[in-house]
């Protein structure tokens, strides 16, 4: 689904390069079988970058900015389930890069969509349990 998103953008001239972003655990990096499907879709080569090292959000950004910075770049067009996108866009931000704008995939059913607000919320008490700790 969210190939999908990055296709399109990439099909409107929005975004003349997509970068597939994610590790994994299994036989082939998220970030892999994504550019896989946007091949299978029709993006050129040439017009695919990978990050295959981060296994969160966190990582996600931080190695994104570093690939983008090594090319010159720190402009991105963010593509994120809907649910995960405002803490998404927070920490590419943070990693330095300009998120100038954000298209948001909606999850693949209710079961999904449900399992995900949950984990945001979690994630989202656990930062501020880390800003008290600091301070």
């Amino acid at each position: 689904m969210l190939f999908r998103s990055g296709v399109g953008l990439y099909r409107d001239g929005a975004a003349p390069l997509l970068l597939m972003s994610g590790g994994g655990a299994g036989p082939a990096t998220e970030a892999s079988v994504m550019r896989d499907l946007a091949r299978e879709a029709g993006v050129p080569e040439m017009a695919v970058l990978l990050e295959t090292e981060s296994r969160n959000t966190f990582e996600n950004a931080a190695y994104t900015a570093r690939v983008l910075r090594g090319m010159g770049k720190t402009r991105v067009v963010l593509v994120s389930d809907r649910m995960h996108l405002p803490r998404a866009a927070r920490l590419f931000r943070r990693a330095g890069l300009e998120v100038l704008g954000v298209a948001g995939v909606p999850a693949s059913s209710l079961r999904r969509a449900f399992g995900a607000v949950l984990y945001e919320a979690a994630s989202h008490l656990r930062g501020l349990f880390r800003r008290r700790a600091k301070t």
